[in-house]
């Protein structure tokens, strides 16, 4: 990734607010080629995303309007807007015809199907006229052409314009928002309620339930809401959570405190003044699966003013960041990304009271008495637990194999929980062997031929294990077995026999499927398949906070203990309350089997 190209997308959505429609403009205007064009100048911290949303014209519009705004905005900068009258007469090439539209800007909740209701028009045929949607579905403030009529090139009087064929395929968009997730369908002919829940797995009455027009029958057009159902199911894995998470139902809220506007800093390391430093592309990408998230939040009453710092890497660059007047009145906070910044800006939180989110570290000192931090990444007690639960309740009969390899580079958490691992086994009386891989000469010495073989090494560095992995690979059809290995091995090439991973992350197929046919609209690329993907983690967590923003105006009480969220295209959050008056942890864990591979 170009860190160029990577700051101009971040220039792109800073300034965004969800509430933003066309509006009449009074610019001044000026005509190039026979074309009308208003002159807008740039302000600070606006973005293209925003610009083409005030003027109801594409981003594309405007960048081919102005080709020397492709290498980024600046404030005060001039540019032309195409200019779109309430009328607009657009040819129609293939008939010579023209159709006149009126331009209709979308309302909270307001629906296609109600749209083309009111403009007695299909749904197909405002899809046809406004291609944007073919990938999405309508938001509130979207400003769409409406076909009202159209005018032979050879006759002055309007026809009605013609009613187009149904295509052959399905279109089907993923709405994952904040308020709630489905999938919309457009129904083609021959399609019933019985044969598009059988597509999805899901119940007539479910969809019926989020489509009450249907009780009437279902018509080829409609376009229906279907639930979606994420969490867990895995991308190219199988992911299951070994135990339920008790759900404690929420005492009663209280008067909800929601503002109408929300300030939301992001302090990660972008290190724009060292541009060879390659860590900051994680970091770049949450952001932008963050703000593609509050792209997405369909709320119309709500609106966010973002900010974001460069945090760097150091503790004085985030002293000078939280003394800023600014930082004094955010909402929320996301960041920071290294364990050093993190005990600077909980103090500032807890003093400012301010909600903070952490994505990254899973050691937060003093969380269980400071309850404005939420922290994603579960501490290792938590991973602990979770695999010794695992072992007990999965594999109990299993012949477990502890390999010690005398690697010098393990972490003190990763040799913890070697030695825990062992000591829990014992007093849960599960047998297991001990043994030092210099010793291993050949595998089948170990292995079990009549139940399932568990191996676990000491280290986390791949390196050191890879050959034995290979080794183990090769002796897959003969013996059941597998490797509870590190969730980043998964990135790593080379044979490896069955593996299980114990992660925070799991991932769902359709909606990943979704989620990057928005995300390459958006920012015109397609991001690397790794694991796990950090744009959807920030494209989750915010999804989720601003939910919380909506329902409580993102404040608790003493009585609120958990905090759930099942909806994520990569990963759900069970968050727990660490201590009475602590902060939030999430303890939402999946064992991820990748069957035997071969590279």
């Amino acid at each position: 990734m170009k860190n160029k190209l990577v700051y101009m997308l971040l220039i792109a959505f800073i300034g965004f607010s969800p509430r933003v429609s066309a509006q009449p403009v009074n610019y001044p205007t000026k005509v190039v080629n026979g074309v009308e064009y208003y002159i807008y100048t740039i302000e600070a911290g606006e973005g293209l995303f925003s610009i083409s949303r005030r003027f109801g014209v594409s981003q594309s519009d405007i960048n081919n309007a102005n080709p020397q705004i492709h290498e980024g905005l600046q404030a005060g900068q001039e540019i032309l807007i195409p200019k779109m009258d309430e009328k607009a007469t657009v040819t129609n090439t293939p008939v010579a015809d023209q159709v006149e539209y009126v331009l209709h800007t979308v309302e909270r909740r307001q629906t296609l199907f109600a749209i083309s209701r009111k403009y007695n028009v299909s749904q197909d045929l405002i899809i046809q006229s406004n291609p944007q949607l073919q990938n999405r579905g309508i938001q509130p403030g979207d400003v769409l052409r409406i076909p009202a009529a159209i005018k032979s090139a050879t006759s002055a009087s309007p026809t009605a314009a013609p009613t187009p064929t149904h295509p052959a395929t399905t279109q089907r968009t993923l709405h994952i928002g904040a308020e709630e997730t489905y999938i919309t369908h457009n129904v083609v002919q021959g399609e019933t309620l019985y044969s598009v829940g059988r597509r999805y797995n899901v119940s007539v009455d479910e969809l019926r339930q989020l489509n009450p027009e249907t009780a009437d029958g279902l018509k080829s057009g409609t376009t229906l809401k279907v639930p979606f159902k994420g969490g867990g199911t895995g991308i190219a894995t199988t992911s299951t959570t070994v135990s339920q998470n008790t759900r404690v139902t929420p005492a009663p809220r209280q008067e909800v405190k929601q503002k109408s506007s929300y300030k939301i800093a992001y302090l990660l390391p972008f290190m724009k003044n060292d541009k060879n430093d390659r860590t900051v592309e994680k970091f770049i990408e949450f952001y932008m699966g963050s703000l593609l998230a509050i792209n997405n939040f369909k709320n119309g009453d709500m609106k966010f003013e973002i900010s974001t710092f460069d945090t760097e890497k150091t503790e004085t660059k985030l002293f000078e960041i939280i003394n800023k007047p600014e930082m004094q009145e955010m909402d929320l906070i996301i960041g920071p990304a290294y364990t050093s910044q993190i005990p600077i800006l909980a103090d500032f939180a807890k003093r400012r009271r301010i909600n903070t989110v952490i994505p990254f570290s899973s050691k937060i000192a003093h969380i269980d008495d400071n309850p404005y931090l939420f922290q994603f990444n579960p501490n290792q007690d938590i991973q602990n637990d979770y695999v010794v639960d695992l072992l007990k309740n999965n594999f109990r009969n299993a012949n477990f194999i502890f390999v010690e390899t005398g690697s010098a580079n393990w972490s003190d958490d990763g040799m913890d929980f070697f030695k825990y691992l062992k000591q829990r086994l014992d007093r849960q009386r599960i047998g297991f062997s001990s043994v030092k891989a210099a010793q291993i000469s050949e595998w089948s010495v170990n292995l079990a031929a009549n139940r399932k073989n568990i191996v676990i090494f000491d280290t986390d560095e791949f390196r050191t294990v890879q050959s034995h992995l290979s080794n183990l690979h090769d002796l897959n059809n003969q013996y059941d077995l597998g490797v509870l290995g590190q969730y980043a091995w998964r990135n790593n090439t080379g044979k490896k026999p069955k593996m299980y991973y114990v992660s925070p992350f799991a991932g769902n197929r359709l909606g990943t499927q979704f989620y990057e046919q928005e995300f390459q609209k958006y920012y015109g690329k397609k991001l690397p398949i790794v694991n796990p993907r950090f744009d959807l983690l920030g494209y989750d967590l915010t999804t989720y906070l601003l939910s919380l923003m909506k329902k409580d105006g993102f404040t608790f009480t003493n009585s609120t203990q958990t905090l759930n969220f099942d909806r994520g295209v990569q990963s759900d959050f069970n968050f727990k309350r660490a201590g009475r008056n602590g902060g939030f942890v999430n303890h939402q864990l999946y064992l991820i089997e990748d069957e035997a591979k071969s590279n």
